[in-house]
């Protein structure tokens, strides 16, 4: 079997990070382990078996953990997670501190710590 077209699209860092990290062990390149995990989540999703829409229940918030068994609560946690760094990511926290009046600390390009005064003023630490 060829090999699939490729379309152009943006993943997270850690996402990234962690799929270059395991798929040489998994014989894959970064964007093929991207790939398979899409491949699996949109399996999981479609399945629609009881046990997957109790997972889905309980990372809506809609139903209680104790309510899964072992295995379902590790991918209901992995929702939960999943769905926290999507926020996460989306948030400019920083710039709204710095609106406030609050200093804020950040990376440099070279991964040193500085604070980033409201007024946009950079200081190493």
């Amino acid at each position: 079997m060829g090999k699939a077209s490729a379309v152009p699209t943006r993943v997270a860092a850690d996402v990234a990070t962690t799929a270059k990290a395991v798929a040489p062990a998994e014989n894959r390149s970064a964007a093929e382990q991207i790939s398979h995990w899409a491949r699996i989540g949109m399996q999981v999703e479609r399945s629609g078996s009881l046990a997957n829409r109790r997972v889905l229940a309980v990372a809506a918030g809609r139903e209680q953990f104790s309510a899964l068994t072992g295995e379902e609560r590790v991918a209901a946690h992995a929702l939960v997670d999943a769905r926290i760094s999507e926020l996460a990511a989306a948030q400019s926290f920083g710039a709204t501190a710095r609106d406030e009046g609050y200093p804020t600390v950040s990376l440099d390009e070279d991964g040193n710590l500085v604070e980033i005064g409201p007024d946009g003023s950079r200081r190493p630490l």
